[in-house]
């Protein structure tokens, strides 16, 4: 160990001076960029070598020293904090020399105050500061890029309280299950807890204001990783930099809709107690920098929830909270009276005990939200219990001619709360009626189809009624925003440029949800003015896994995959691709799962696993066993992405990008058909229906019917078009079809925009505050690609620019007449601003960083370290311009008042000074003035006087002041003169015959008393002392004094 110990001690200090000669060394201005990169190169091969060495002995003292079950990966830095120098990373892959490939090390900002990234060196006297912590962005880990050493970051920076660490412009975002809870994150006050998360907001606002390209920010990640508590996050802080703040109405009634759709569509599953069932697509459309309108479109998945939720889950949050929320009046009313979630069988499938109280509280808020947002809230009471009692109706085949009922009360009650009648209701569910080429029939269903009935019409007034909120949410548009963003300079680290991860620049944007508004509304925007577009937050679903997967968990599953397959598309298919094609040589190339042909073999048009549960799907009297035995045929060719079941026949693997998940077939074909017959719509026709927003919820459908009697139809439980059972495949639409039609739009949409990715991953999967469950994050951290998303932007180019917008950009580097400016010598011009960059970060004292960068054919490519050295360099040049800005136009506005203002001090009075100071908002005191005795009145005058005005003289008190004057006044020798200082308000302006006058009309000004020259006043403004006419002024009706500020 000693000699181990000496020999560490000896390359430190080799180390030591290795670093100091490279930072007092100044390249000549006259060597050239091959030389200080030639230069640079040995520099970093013979460090790398030392510092391979050292770690080598390091490692050997420290190989059995463990912490919280991690081991120390990089224990030689902890001696040596000051050597964070990312060269040695760069050094394991050399740059290979290429014709149109360059790479350099600069100096660069990365001291305390220009970037957060790199750690200072710990000084004497001072505790030693944890490199791990202080590590914000995982590109500038130092030392060998590890699984486990990335793993050690985000635990070290998760235990001191930082959640949220970068990787170039992706941010990792971890659940730390404490904090502000979800529901209070729009309306809480406090700020700067989460910095990364709101950069991310401030930058995608920046870039759409500085391209015209519109934004998304893209959230990803399991169940229970903070995805909608961080997109609440972003929404907020949008808003607060162009939506007018908090306190406005659009974000009230923001506000108040989140709420309402928390409890609508939010349960309790195995792995999150708050778990959102609906992915949504958030858009925050911008005019002139400022948000209009913010629209909402939600990917409703689990509809089955609603009526049969998995085994040890819940239903969604609203049922309980419901029962516990109301009172006894309201049960009354609403039929409820003595029912619990044990007693409905919609809900009886959870034997824990509910927390009652805190479903009351979130109930009353629910209750107040959806009354701000112009809903009734019995109308929506109505329908939820209604649906609860549908679940206590259970239709029994005893053999007769029609289907016994058991809960005779309940089917009173529903027809009574859906306003129509009990007959009506059992007719419609135990009604079948046929179209047979033109021809109706009409048939008794049997006690599975009655029963199949009364879910799908369960399902249908959930969906539509959610549905119904959200169009109410979207109908609210803001106009006249008076309060817009201004781009200023923030931190760079955080700014993409156009082309970074594969951005492609959007001017007309398809909504990803085709409507008529929307398709209105996007033929009509092209983003002709500055700040036009929109800033979109995408928070859907993770993969999932249960006991038993069902076909909503195929749903879902494959929305995730979409999802991954764009983020792998974007970061990691299109940044090597570009380099590709442009003969750029990239140092490293990284190994990364694909899932294309995951989503081919489930989308394939004849062979996939959609197409075949279509086909299946249109004839309704097929089976599981006969869909099973179909995929078993079809989908053999499938390269081992799809497994059938040995002890199960109604089950089937699938292989997905990060694990195999097995689902259970036997819902299948009902769950994808997802109709419900106009036998039960017909029962809310208006002739018939005395509940109106029943009858508005099946509006579409009515309409389809012209208010006749039932024909035979299907109609989609979700709102759809309708279809008939003819036979035609063009008129048969699935859910599945929906669903990749919707899923395809948006993928369209996002493809435009330009993309900001944050990576959500939890803690552990108990949801405690205090655990970090390596095994949980580990595993999370493989299926998002954490660690080949580190290598890539860390040994390639994931910021790619034309070169006309570098060169447009960064001109600020070179005197404008190096610059040649024109299309043919861009090149050139390109090599011009990187030599001034390297020219002048060498002559900079700032530490050492390397960049690398390369020039394309068509694009310049630049590492993540060359980019924030570029981005810092503009951001000190734009600031700096400002200030210069700011002082001429300050300069030029005192020249301007300068011979106006010399002329009113020359004649005017002094200033007059008080020896107490004023105080603004303090009302003044009413002056008591003291009489001399030569001024007094005779005892015989004044009794007088008060016999004439009735006044009481015993009483020692005055009258009081009338109130209609604003300040008090005293009378001395019969001249009624005001109390000062007072406050005026200015008629006129004041000179008035100038171009910029001193005082403008409507401003307050403070009047100090009455002036020597005979109609004027002495006024206190802005620090000097005027002689303003008395008729330019008039008394502001308030008893409060302007006075001086402290």
């Amino acid at each position: 160990m000693t000699s181990i110990a000496g020999k560490s001690f000896l390359l430190n200090r080799y180390l030591g001076e290795l670093r100091n000669m490279g930072h007092q060394e100044r390249v000549p201005p006259s060597a050239s960029s091959e030389e200080v990169v030639l230069l640079r190169e040995q520099l970093r091969s013979l460090s790398a070598e030392m510092m391979f060495l050292r770690q080598a002995l390091g490692m050997k003292a420290a190989s059995q020293t463990h912490t919280n079950g991690l081991p120390h990966l990089v224990t030689p830095m902890q001696a040596d904090q000051g050597y964070m120098d990312p060269m040695i990373r760069e050094s394991t892959s050399s740059i290979p020399s290429h014709h149109n490939s360059s790479s350099s090390g600069c100096s660069c900002g990365t001291n305390s105050q220009l970037s957060p990234y790199f750690l200072p060196s710990s000084s004497a006297g001072t505790g030693t500061r944890d490199p791990y912590t202080e590590l914000e962005d995982l590109v500038h880990m130092s030392g060998p890029l590890t699984e486990e050493a990335v793993l050690k970051v985000l635990h070290h920076r998760w235990q001191r309280g930082e959640c949220q660490t970068r990787i170039g412009p992706v941010l990792v975002n971890i659940n730390p299950y404490r904090g502000i809870p979800t529901e209070q994150v729009l309306q809480h006050s406090r700020h700067g807890h989460h910095p990364h998360l709101h950069n991310v907001a401030n930058t995608a606002l920046k870039q759409l204001i500085e391209t015209g390209t519109s934004q998304s920010i893209i959230l990803s990640g399991a169940t229970g990783s903070g995805k909608t508590y961080a997109s609440q996050l972003l929404l907020r802080q949008l808003h607060e930099l162009a939506g007018g703040g908090a306190e406005t109405e659009s974000f009230k009634h923001l506000v108040n809709a989140f709420t309402v759709l928390r409890s609508l569509g939010c349960a309790k599953t195995k792995h999150n107690s708050n778990s959102s069932r609906m992915g949504q697509y958030i858009e925050a459309m911008m005019s002139n920098c400022s948000i209009y309108r913010t629209k909402l479109h939600c990917y409703w998945l689990d509809q089955s929830r609603v009526v049969q939720p998995p085994q040890g889950e819940r239903g969604y949050h609203i049922f309980y909270q419901m029962l516990a929320g109301l009172s006894a009046e309201e049960r009354v009313k609403l039929h409820l009276t003595g029912y619990s979630a044990k007693d409905l069988h919609y809900l009886n499938n959870v034997t824990e005990a509910d927390d009652s109280e805190r479903d009351r509280i979130r109930f009353d808020a629910w209750r107040k939200s959806l009354t701000s947002l112009g809903i009734h809230f019995f109308d929506v009471m109505r329908v939820m219990a209604a649906i609860l009692l549908l679940g206590n109706i259970q239709f029994i085949d005893d053999g007769g001619f029609e289907l016994d009922i058991k809960g005779n009360n309940e089917i009173k009650s529903v027809a009574a709360l859906l306003g129509v009648s009990g007959v009506a209701l059992y007719r419609g569910l135990t009604t079948r009626t046929r179209n047979l080429k033109g021809q109706v029939f009409k048939s008794l269903c049997d006690a599975q189809s009655a029963n199949q009935n009364r879910d799908s019409l369960a399902k249908a007034l959930y969906c539509r009624t959610v549905s119904a909120v959200i169009r109410k949410v979207n109908s609210i548009t803001r106009h006249n925003n008076t309060r817009h963003y201004s781009a200023t300079s923030s931190g760079s680290d955080d700014t993409l440029s156009n082309d970074s991860l594969g951005c492609k620049p959007m001017r007309h944007q398809p909504s990803p949800v085709p409507s008529k508004s929307s398709t209105n509304q996007s033929s009509t925007s092209s983003h002709s003015s500055m700040g036009d577009g929109f800033i979109s937050i995408l928070d859907m679903f993770g993969l999932e896994s249960n006991e038993c997967n069902k076909f909503e968990q195929l749903c879902v599953n494959f929305s995730a995959e979409t999802i991954e397959q764009f983020y792998t598309t974007r970061v990691f298919k299109h940044t090597q691709d570009v380099c590709r094609q442009e003969n750029v040589h990239c140092d490293i190339n990284v190994e990364y799962c694909d899932n294309t042909p995951c989503l081919q073999f489930l989308l394939a048009q004849d062979h996939g696993l959609f197409s075949v549960i279509d086909s299946e799907s249109r004839s309704l009297d097929n089976t599981c066993d006969q869909l099973i035995q179909t995929l078993n045929v079809k989908c053999t060719q499938s390269n081992g992405y799809y497994t059938s079941a040995l002890e199960n026949s109604h089950q089937f693997t699938i292989k997905h990008s990060s694990q195999n998940i097995t689902y259970d077939a036997s819902d299948f074909l009902d769950a994808n058909s997802d109709v419900i017959s106009d036998d039960v719509i017909t029962i809310f026709q208006k002739r018939s229906c005395n509940f109106g927003f029943t009858t508005h919820l099946f509006s579409q459908e009515l309409k389809t019917l012209q208010g006749g009697s039932p024909k035979g139809l299907l109609f989609r439980i979700s709102p759809s078009p309708p279809r008939e059972c003819s036979g035609k495949s063009e008129t048969f639409t699935t859910y599945s079809q929906d669903l990749v039609f919707r899923l395809d739009s948006l993928i369209k949409t996002l493809d435009q925009t330009q993309t900001h990715f944050v990576r959500c991953i939890k803690s552990n999967n108990k949801e405690e505050p205090t655990s970090f469950d390596s095994d949980v994050v580990k595993q999370q951290l493989k299926s998002l690609q954490i660690l080949e998303t580190v290598h890539l932007i860390t040994g390639g180019y994931p910021h790619q620019l034309k070169m006309s917008e570098f060169v447009r950009r960064y001109r600020f580097l070179a005197h404008h007449k190096r610059l040649r400016g024109t299309s043919d010598r861009l090149h050139d011009d390109c090599k011009i601003l990187l030599d001034c960059f390297l020219h002048i970060m060498d002559n900079s004292n700032l530490p050492y960083v390397s960049t690398r960068w390369s020039l394309g054919t068509k694009h310049i490519f630049l590492s993540v370290e060359a980019w924030q050295c570029l981005e810092r360099l503009r951001d000190s040049r734009r600031d700096i311009a400002a200030v210069i800005i700011q002082s001429y136009v300050r300069r030029w506005s005192c020249k301007t008042k300068w011979p106006t203002l010399k002329s009113v001090l020359r004649s005017g009075p002094k200033r007059v000074q008080f020896k107490e100071p004023i105080y603004e908002g303090i009302q003044s005191p009413p002056s008591s003035v003291s009489r001399s005795s030569s001024e007094s009145h005779r005892y015989d005058v004044v009794q007088d006087s008060c016999s004439m005005y009735a006044i009481d003289s015993s009483k020692p008190e005055p009258p009081p002041v009338p109130k209609n004057r604003p300040f008090p006044y005293t009378v001395t020798s019969s001249v009624k003169s005001a109390d000062f200082p007072q406050t005026r308000i200015m008629t006129h302006n004041f000179p008035a015959d100038c171009k910029d006058p001193l005082v403008k009309k409507g401003e307050l000004i403070l009047v100090m008393g009455p002036c020597d020259t005979d109609g004027f006043l002495v006024v206190e403004h802005n620090n000097y002392t005027l002689k303003v006419p008395h008729q330019h002024t008039q008394l502001k009706p308030t008893g409060y004094t302007l006075g001086t500020r402290i």
